[in-house]
């Protein structure tokens, strides 16, 4: 993954932004756009974990 998709936050509103930032560059060809895939699939892989993780504090799972 290129340096500029680089997501430096370890929360879940960071990933949601580094996800929104990916599609933004990529959409602008600011980055390549398999690239861009890459670092948005990643950002939601942990989006999903972080979501998961807030769920079992809440005692909220509705999987």
């Amino acid at each position: 993954m290129k340096d500029n998709l680089r997501c430096s936050g370890i929360k879940l509103g960071k990933f949601l932004d580094c996800a929104f930032r990916a599609i933004v560059e990529a959409k602008l060809g600011l980055v390549n756009k398999d690239e861009a895939l890459d670092a948005l699939w990643e950002y939601l892989v942990n989006i999903d974990y972080e979501v998961r993780k807030l769920r079992e504090i809440n005692g909220n799972n509705l999987d």
